[in-house]
């Protein structure tokens, strides 16, 4: 519900102005929002400074409005107007202090376009205090722990009062400055305040924009145009806890498959005695019987420090050709600087499937090369799984795990686009 709550007031000890009592006993000091008089809210609301007359910063909050956080509805009881000045530019947003009889004091801040609130967190320990001299002699963002969660260094801002009006429970000066070391964390802003009276650390949480706006009696639109805020919570897909260990899990399981499937030999049908690359051209002969499943023809070597083009033709029982092959294999090896190396295989092989069963042959030619002449042999397998559909699988569910995790990758990186952090080179 959103309107002024009349617990009491009183008139402006300067300008004779009724003001709104809402504070509760804590309040220190008011605001008069008609002349700017800074009146002493434990002494008979005495003058004790004036601002004058300010124009009022942009926010659609209302001090006497109502608004429901964590259960508790809390008052609207003052404003200020912030300003950041840093190299040329400036930024500005309001703060709002709040009330409730029963949870005391916290702050609804209004700032490109979105609504949060801050409280002060009083377990923080203290002894971990960090200075913005820490963060600039820092090689990595700083983080913090607290409360079980992380936070991980934001911004340093050093902001000024440039307007105020109402009730606050302390008493703020035009000018006053405040510097907010700020670390961000899963669902939370850790800010730590140094201001001229002491230190203090906050927590500030994003609100919902639309149904704040809605229970105080503004529309959403009046807040301005709704942007990215670095407290946007994560929006995970349906399930999406579950899908990624599904996902991980079916992408490692169908790796591992296919990798087995693979490397299964299948059945030999043919090995041949190894002969010098000077005995070549060879023609062998095979039966084939399992045209289900691939074959694989694979050249078999003694090389050393040898390199040579291996070409296979491959006939079938009606002696039409159904697959001319060509691979190289080359082995060489060495020791350099004490330490031995080596590098390439001794063997190659390429897959085909058999269109029909029976009497098969394979010519064996050397094409070009360079070594001392080593020995081939060829050894011919039928029945040997692809493992194809396995690893696509795998691919398949490993696309999709990456993909959610980039989706939250880029959720993290977008929350601290606005960081004042840099990577020196």
């Amino acid at each position: 519900m959103s309107g002024t709550v009349g617990l009491s007031s009183i008139n402006c000890t300067s300008c004779g102005a009724g003001l709104s009592v809402l504070g509760g006993g804590r309040v220190l000091a008011q605001v008069c929002g008609y002349c700017g008089a800074v009146l002493d809210a434990q002494d008979n609301y005495k003058v004790l400074d004036s601002i004058g007359k300010r124009n009022h910063p942009a926010s659609p909050v209302q001090i006497g409005q109502t608004c429901t956080l964590v259960g508790v509805q809390f008052t609207v009881i003052g404003t200020l107007g912030m300003v950041e000045n840093h190299r040329g530019m400036r930024w500005r947003w309001v703060e709002h202090q709040i009330f409730s009889p029963t949870h005391g004091y916290l702050w609804l801040n209004v700032e490109d376009g979105a609504l949060t609130f801050s409280r002060k967190v009083r377990d923080f320990d203290m002894g971990y205090w960090l200075t913005p001299a820490q963060v600039e002699a820092a090689e990595t963002p700083p983080r913090l722990s607290h409360g079980g969660q992380s936070y991980r260094y934001y911004e340093t801002s050093v902001a000024e009062i440039d307007f105020m009006e109402g009730e606050f429970n302390w008493v703020p000066k035009l000018g006053e400055k405040v510097e907010v070391v700020s670390l961000l964390g899963p669902d939370g802003m850790l800010g730590l305040v140094n201001s001229a009276n002491e230190r203090e650390v906050e927590m500030t949480r994003l609100l919902p924009r639309d149904a704040t706006a809605t229970e105080m009696g503004f529309a959403a639109s009046a807040l301005g145009p709704e942007t990215p805020h670095a407290l946007t919570p994560y929006v995970p897909v349906r399930e999406e806890g579950w899908i990624k260990r599904i996902l991980a899990a079916t992408a490692v399981i169908a790796g591992v498959m296919g990798l087995i499937f693979w490397s299964m030999p299948g059945r030999e049908v043919l090995l041949t005695p190894g002969i010098s690359t000077a005995e070549m051209p060879q023609t062998y002969q095979f039966e084939i019987s399992n045209t289900a499943q691939l074959a694989r023809v694979q050249f078999e070597t003694n090389f050393s420090d040898e390199w040579a083009s291996m070409a296979a033709e491959l006939r079938g029982p009606d002696g039409e050709i159904l697959l001319a092959g060509e691979r190289t294999v080359s082995f060489f090896s060495g020791r350099e600087g004490g330490e031995a190396w080596r590098e390439g295989s001794r063997t190659n092989s390429f897959r085909f499937r058999p269109a029909t069963e029976g009497a098969h042959s394979v010519t064996l030619e050397r094409l070009d090369g360079e070594g001392a002449g080593g020995t081939v042999a060829l050894r011919v397998t039928e029945g040997k799984p692809t493992g194809f559909w396995v690893f696509a699988l795998a691919a398949v569910a490993a696309i999709g795990w990456i993909a959610l995790m980039g989706r939250t990758a880029w959720h993290q990186k977008r929350r601290f686009a606005g960081s004042d952090w840099t990577d020196e080179e």
